[in-house]
């Protein structure tokens, strides 16, 4: 059955509104910066942003978008890198206490998260915080790493009559092991892209892992490094040739990986 949550959120003149049920005089923010590149975020996160007392942020690798903060916000960094030795539940909690402080002493406050809050940046986990502890709160997309790599390096996310979905995929391993791979090889082999997150330092081993279940050696891989940041860079491979190829180049992280039948960039000579 088709449910419609009202008391949730309210719509009028089709712009999303605060729920009316939450108790004025402050609002969090739960922002997603997008990329890096300033000129990505959306017309709504940067008015967040200049109205903001308290920012909340992730690692964004850089202080340009920061910089677009009102001078006086309080800027707090909540971030983490990759093994950076913190106890991330522990780290979780903390942020979640310090929403709930600068809330409760009427601040709006701006939870910035790189790419957007919903994909793989444990938005779902502040949101619900926030509405169990009946906070004002909002959130506002931001675009995510994986269409950002894409797009910027003109790399189709779906093609008409080759394929029509896409898939965003962690490659960190989980019990030893890597999660759903059987239904991640039949996506490529769909000739569908993953986009996989996260997954640099296991990438040999999660390539391997394709071949095994009969992805072929030959399916194109693109790196993109720093996504959405003048150093930007690409770096094209294939499952077959990937170790070989790390065996001499090392991407820059934060990097996000493209694999797929179609993942290579269009240009003039290509047939759509």
């Amino acid at each position: 059955m088709l449910t419609f949550a009202s008391n949730k959120i309210s719509m009028s003149n089709s712009k999303f509104q605060i729920p009316e049920s939450q108790s004025e005089g402050h609002l969090i923010s739960i922002v997603g910066a997008g990329p890096g590149d300033p000129d990505l975020l959306t017309v709504r996160a940067l008015r967040r942003l200049e109205q903001a007392d308290v920012i909340l942020y992730d690692a964004l690798h850089g202080t340009a978008i920061l910089d677009l903060a009102s001078p006086k916000a309080r800027k707090i960094y909540a971030g983490k890198h990759y093994q950076d030795g913190q106890h991330q539940t522990e780290r979780q909690d903390k942020i979640h206490e310090q929403l709930k402080q600068f809330a409760c002493e009427g601040k709006r406050v701006v939870r910035l998260k790189a790419g957007d809050p919903f994909i793989f940046g444990r938005g779902a986990e502040e949101l619900a915080f926030c509405l169990q502890q009946n906070l004002r709160v909002e959130v506002v997309p931001g675009i995510t790493a994986g269409l950002a790599a894409a797009t910027c390096f003109h790399i189709p996310v779906t093609l008409r009559n080759v394929n029509s979905m896409a898939l965003f995929y962690t490659g960190h391993k989980r019990n030893g092991g890597f999660e759903n791979m059987d239904e991640v090889a039949s996506i490529v082999k769909a000739n569908a892209p993953v986009m996989v997150y996260m997954g640099l330092k296991n990438l040999v081993l999660l390539s391997n892992e394709l071949m095994a279940r009969g992805v072929s050696s030959d399916v194109p891989m693109q790196i993109v490094s720093r996504v959405g940041h003048p150093d930007q860079q690409l770096f094209t491979s294939s499952l077959g040739n990937i170790e070989s190829d790390l065996n001499q180049i090392e991407p820059p992280m934060p990097s996000v990986i493209l694999i797929g039948t179609h993942a290579h960039q269009v240009n003039s000579t290509s047939i759509l």
